[in-house]
């Protein structure tokens, strides 16, 4: 990839604040209002609700938790959530599964805006948890469970939304620098700068603007000389807003976020996997809102471009989307949202500079629900379809359910049904796509008979929360239809595949799948400013036709978080993570337990030190068994220097 993109995206992002149209009040992009007395959430409904009136499986990853850990990518930020799991993937890359479902199956927003989905297009990526600058982050919104009724395809297995932070009537920001290097295994250094600025310009324009550059070597294997087992990796992403607010009521955003990736990772000594990525998303967003309704109307583009150049391969996805909602306030505690949305979707990829697959596809959906507050507002019900055509598959309706019953002021029973679906990519559902491993025997074709994925999903919740407890427990079911697996056609058996040969393997439709389990979530702060905080979350996945455990989805998930003040301005705390045993091929691994360690000192005057060792017993999957044929990142010491203002 080009050198000159890294002027390209500070270019951009110099000449969007260069512009003069409104800064954003809290509630245009999802944050709670100054002054609520509970906080607001909006992934859950696409309207402001408050969040204890969010269906079951509703989590939030705070600013706090965010600040608790070194993390670089979406997928870091989010492990400790209930009901979800990390992939390990290729040189180290992380991908996220929500109660089972396949990673491409989540949808991944930004201020209510998806990032176009690559996930399945491009093997072993992790290419939409690797663009956000954590320093923008205000907080993350996860609705785990089927929101194909707000959002259509890619939301089968649920929605994650990275609210960013918004300008306010002052200027605020914060910058970040941390230093990490991975012991006692060989390379893995790392060098971390960002800055994020929102605020007012004029009376009636406000900025902001986030910068993050990472630099990381990779981390070689000790079992095998000159092989990375964790990929380098250099990163310059940034993101950036204008707001005019022409009059009360109204307002419009500008925004560009782009991101420059380069991933390198050593197999031998003369060899190098080498991925450039670059990806942008760029638009419009118009805003209104009046005592009795709102409106929002989104106009934007969200395009991945990958080159891997030791296979001289160029993919390109682009999305170009039109969406627009409102919600009209009507009755006494009665809210009506309807919607509809274009999407043209595109990928192409071309092989050592001959064109192997172009494609393109059209999305188009329609929506209509409403919420309802009854019994003195101790009832909530919520009643949504959409309907969504493809170019393909076409007459696909996805109803919705649910409903909030407050048992007590601060104790509620949830209960959710949704239906989801989600359509075959563009490159597993292609006749033409033919795929072989440059590192492995191993050959995938695609399916052109493939179905669209359909699941019937179930949710019962008892939640309990005041200020200082929480307490949960959730039950889903997911009833799955035509569930996509990569299955072996040729050559399966140990031993079979004659020399030379490659083992073959394509894309099918599992007629039947259920992933079934409980989530038990349980937190207290005490009142020394101690919080203790747990979940657990147990998952059976299932091919209901053969009764085999499906792939990759750990049985069991524990995470623990114990944090204390240790003296003035001080905090320690540690983070446990247990993760249950799995199907890989034809064996169950074993489990294993990652421990995080760290601390934080406030200096006085926004300056904050942290210092931390992730990973702290240096646990490796090729030590915990076999099967295991990625990596994870080893014992990692880090240190930051922070400063708000």
């Amino acid at each position: 990839m080009e050198r000159q993109r890294y002027a390209w995206l500070g270019g951009s992002l110099a000449c969007l604040l260069a512009w003069s149209p409104a800064w954003a009040e809290a509630a245009e992009t999802g944050q709670p209002r100054v002054g609520s007395l509970s906080p607001l959430v909006v992934t859950a409904t696409r309207s402001e609700i408050r969040r204890e009136e969010a269906p079951s499986g509703y989590s939030e990853v705070t600013r706090e938790d965010i600040e608790r850990q070194p993390a670089t990518t979406l997928a870091e930020l989010l492990r400790d959530v209930p009901g979800l799991a990390i992939d390990n993937e290729q040189d180290g890359r992380s991908q996220i599964r929500v109660r089972g479902f396949n990673p491409g199956q989540t949808l991944i927003l930004v201020n209510g805006r998806r990032l176009n989905n690559t996930d399945e297009l491009v093997g072993h990526s992790d290419f939409r948890m690797a663009q956000i600058p954590t320093a923008a982050i205000d907080r993350i919104e996860v609705v785990r469970g089927p929101t194909s009724s707000l959002y259509g395809a890619d939301a089968l297995g649920g929605v994650i939304n990275v609210i960013v932070r918004p300008p306010e009537d002052t200027w605020t920001g914060r910058v970040q620098s941390r230093l990490g290097s991975v012991h006692p295994r060989s390379g893995g250094s790392e060098r971390n700068l960002a800055v994020h600025a929102a605020g007012p310009l004029s009376e009636r324009v406000g900025a902001m603007l986030s910068l993050d550059y990472l630099d990381r070597d990779g981390v070689l294997n000790p079992d095998q000389p000159g092989i990375d087992e964790i990929e380098g990796r250099e990163a310059l992403s940034g993101m950036g807003s204008l707001f005019f607010r022409p009059g009360e009521g109204h307002e419009v955003e500008l925004f560009f976020h782009g991101s420059d990736d380069e991933r390198r990772a050593r197999r031998g000594d003369a060899d190098t996997r080498e991925l450039d990525i670059w990806r942008y998303s760029t638009g419009a967003r118009y805003q209104f809102d009046a005592p009795t309704w709102t409106a929002r109307v989104d106009a934007y583009r969200s395009r991945s471009d990958s080159e891997a150049l030791h296979l001289d391969r160029r993919d390109q996805h682009t999305d170009d989307i039109v969406d627009a909602s409102a919600t009209y306030y009507w009755g006494t505690g009665q809210e009506l949202t309807v919607g509809a949305d274009h999407r043209r979707e595109h990928f192409s990829r071309d092989r050592e500079g001959e064109r192997e697959h172009d494609d393109t596809v059209n999305h188009r959906g329609v929506l209509v629900q409403n919420r309802g507050h009854f019994l003195d507002d101790r009832l909530v019900l919520t009643l949504g379809t959409r309907y969504d055509d493809h170019t393909r598959y076409t007459g696909e309706v996805s109803p919705r359910a649910g409903a909030v019953y407050a048992l007590t002021p601060s104790t509620r029973l949830k209960a959710d049904y949704g239906r989801g679906f989600s359509a075959p990519d563009l490159r597993r559902s292609a006749a033409d796509y033919d795929f072989t491993f440059a590192t492995r025997p191993l050959r995938i074709i695609g399916n052109p008979d493939l179905e669209p994925e359909r699941s019937d999903s179930y949710s019962l919740a008892l939640e309990h929360e005041t200020e200082r407890h929480r307490a949960a427990i959730t039950l889903f079911r997911n009833d799955i239809k035509d569930l996509i697996d990569l299955r072996c056609i040729e050559f399966c058996e140990p031993g079979s595949r004659p020399p030379g040969e490659d083992e073959l393997r394509t894309y099918i439709n599992v007629d039947r799948a259920r992933t079934q389990g409980v989530e038990l979530e349980l937190g207290r702060q005490f009142d020394d400013g101690s919080l203790l905080r747990a979940n657990y979350t147990y998952l059976n996945a299932r091919n209901r036709d053969t009764g085999e455990t499906l792939e990759n989805r750990p049985r069991q998930r524990f995470n623990l978080l114990a944090e204390t003040p240790v003296w003035q301005g001080a905090a320690a705390h540690l983070r446990g993570e247990y993760i249950g045993s799995q199907r890989r091929g034809e064996v169950r691994t074993r489990d294993y337990t990652l421990l995080h360690v760290g601390m934080r000192q406030s200096l006085g005057h926004g300056l904050s030190l942290a210092a931390g060792i992730d990973n702290l017993t240096d646990q490796r999957l090729a030590e915990v068994d076999d099967a295991f044929i990625n990596e994870i990142r080893g014992r990692f010491y880090h240190a930051s220097l922070n400063w708000e203002f």
